[in-house]
C-alpha cells in the first residue's frame, strides 16, 4: 500500500486511536442513524484545464446517491455531518474531530472517506465507518473505479451502499492494537 491509500489509512487509524472512548451514547431506535461526511476529493492526474466545478459536482452527486442508497437499502437514517468547518471532510478535520461531532449528532455511524482522481479514466478511494459509541472502525473499504463521468460515481457510491448493506458491524474485531482489521 502506498501513497494515498496509505496516507488516509494510516490517519484515520491515528485519528481513531486518538479519539476517547466516552460520549454521548447514540439514540434509542430501530433505525440506525449514521452520520455523513462531505467525501474528500483529491485531484492528482494532471489532466490540463480546471475541473474544480465539474469535480464537485461530481463529488456531491456521489454523496447523494450514496445518502439515498444508505437510507433506501440499507436502512439507515441519514444525516449530514455538521462541524465548524465550510466543509466537513478528511480533508478538512481529523478524524477524531469527525467523530466528536458525529456524536453530537447523537448518531450510531460516522462514515467518511476520499476520492482521489489518478488520470483521466481511473479513479480510487476509500471508505470508512465508525462505530461512534465504541470509538472504532467497523467497515473499511478501497475503491477502484474506470471513469470520470457521474455514470461511474453513480455506480461506485452503489458498490459501497451494496457492501454496507451487507456487512455485519458486530462480527468486526478489533485487533491486537485495538484497530478493526478485515
Amino acid at each position: 500500500m502506498t501513497g494515498f491509500p496509505r496516507k488516509l489509512a494510516i490517519g484515520l487509524v491515528a485519528g481513531l486511536l486518538a479519539a476517547s472512548a466516552t460520549g454521548p451514547a447514540a439514540a434509542n431506535s430501530d433505525t440506525p442513524r449514521i452520520a455523513l461526511a462531505n467525501f474528500y476529493y483529491l485531484d492528482t492526474s494532471g489532466e490540463p484545464g480546471d475541473r474544480t466545478s465539474e469535480h464537485a459536482a461530481r463529488i456531491a452527486l456521489f454523496e447523494a446517491k450514496l445518502g439515498e442508497g444508505l437510507a433506501d437499502r440499507a436502512a439507515y437514517e441519514v444525516v449530514a455531518l455538521t462541524c465548524d468547518q465550510p466543509e466537513c471532510s478528511v480533508g478538512t478535520l481529523s478524524v477524531e474531530k469527525a467523530v466528536e461531532a458525529a456524536a453530537a449528532l447523537d448518531v450510531d455511524y460516522l462514515l467518511l472517506g476520499a476520492v482521489q482522481k489518478v488520470s483521466t479514466l481511473v479513479g480510487m478511494g476509500r471508505v470508512d465507518i465508525i462505530d461512534i459509541e465504541d470509538r472504532r472502525d467497523v467497515f473499511s473499504r478501497v475503491l477502484s473505479f474506470r471513469g470520470d463521468t457521474d455514470e461511474a460515481f453513480v455506480r461506485v457510491a452503489d458498490f459501497v451502499v451494496t457492501n454496507v448493506s451487507q456487512a455485519d458491524f458486530d462480527a468486526a474485531e478489533p485487533g491486537p492494537d485495538g484497530v478493526v482489521s478485515r
